[in-house]
């Protein structure tokens, strides 16, 4: 395919749905900090909670870092940045992909 516009409409597709993600996780992390938050005195049920928004917050950390090094791939692809970068942006996205599946599997 060489017309950019179908490239271009898939990258703000997926972005869009990216953004959708981020926003969703920020959301998960956000309720359960304020839900550790609100219950105050340390209990026994709270180290598991406070688990929870670690984790949580790692996996929103993440998505970001996927996120953003995916973005940086594709400008990086169609700027001609040397293949090196390109390699090492494609790891890093794919590494924090990896994270994110394995934090998710860990429930």
């Amino acid at each position: 395919m060489r017309d950019f516009r179908v490239w271009w409409a898939l990258f703000v597709f997926f972005a869009v749905l990216s953004v959708i993600v981020v926003q969703r996780g920020y959301r998960r992390w956000r309720s359960a900090r304020d839900a550790l938050s609100a219950a105050g005195t340390p209990a026994r049920g709270l180290h598991a909670l406070d688990r929870r928004v670690r984790q949580e917050g790692w996996r929103l950390a993440s998505m970001v870092l996927s996120v953003v090094a995916m973005t940086a791939l594709v400008f990086a692809a169609l700027l001609g940045a040397p293949r090196g970068a390109l390699l090492a942006l494609r790891s890093l996205a794919v590494a924090g992909v990896a994270v994110v599946v394995w934090l998710s599997l860990r429930r």
